[in-house]
């Protein structure tokens, strides 16, 4: 058998992957672990930081869901103009289409795993602060 130059999967430690400011988003950093880069076609995983006192705005993704694990700490979710409180070992479904907001209450670093369809993401921003 002959050998190929193909790239086979990707094992990726995320202390090596360079945190981004997140656009439009008030204390909170994001790292790429796994794209095109790695060689994935259809999904994408994404590792958010929002820092103790950190938000995001009411925002939604036309056209993209996704899926979200928190690794560390809390965040206060709105999601469709309802609250949620999501913890460490706590995952969330965000349908297409669907408005969400988050902070960070909490003293320690909040993180969560984000894997979405690979693609551009078309988002709109609804309002500046956390709360709708």
């Amino acid at each position: 058998m002959g050998s190929s130059n193909r790239k086979i999967g990707a094992v990726i430690d995320s202390s090596d992957v360079e945190k981004e400011n997140v656009e439009r988003a008030d204390m909170i950093d994001i790292q790429w672990l796994i794209a095109e880069n790695e060689g994935s076609d259809n999904i994408y995983l994404r590792k958010f930081t929002i820092k103790p006192g950190g938000s995001m705005g009411y925002h939604k993704h036309y056209g993209t869901e996704h899926v979200q694990y928190i690794l560390n700490g809390t965040i206060k979710l709105v999601m469709d103009e309802e609250e949620y409180i999501v913890k460490k070992g706590s995952a969330v479904f965000i349908p297409k289409d669907v408005p969400h907001s988050y902070e960070n209450p909490g003293d320690v670093d909040a993180e969560f795993l984000c894997i979405i369809p690979s693609g551009d993401v078309e988002t709109e921003v609804l309002e500046d602060k956390y709360i709708p």
